[in-house]
């Protein structure tokens, strides 16, 4: 079970909280909303991750970044087909809120 504490450094480093994205959608210690979150944010990590491993050309840094990016969208998916949230509306509550 995890704990607000948790969520709290999940939504700054997901990784750090949870060893693959789909225990974040598995876990009932979170609201749906809060799942979406941290995947949301595990994607942009993700996404940068892989941004720079382009730019670099490492490949072993683009194998990495890919298929967490893979991974996560995978997790996102499956949360928001389980769950019934929606994706592009949580996307827009954040946007406003910044």
């Amino acid at each position: 079970m995890y704990s607000a504490k948790d969520y709290d450094q999940a939504l700054l480093t997901p990784e750090s909280v949870f060893a693959d994205p789909m225990e974040i959608v598995k876990t009932d210690s979170m609201t749906p909303e809060q799942k979406l979150a941290v995947l949301k944010r595990w994607e942009a990590s993700a996404t940068d991750l892989e941004t720079a491993a382009n730019e670099s050309m490492t490949a072993a840094a683009v194998t990495n970044g890919s298929s967490r990016l893979r991974d996560v969208g995978k997790a996102i998916l499956e949360l928001t087909t389980r769950e019934n949230v929606d994706q592009n509306n949580m996307v827009q509550v954040a946007a406003t809120q910044t």
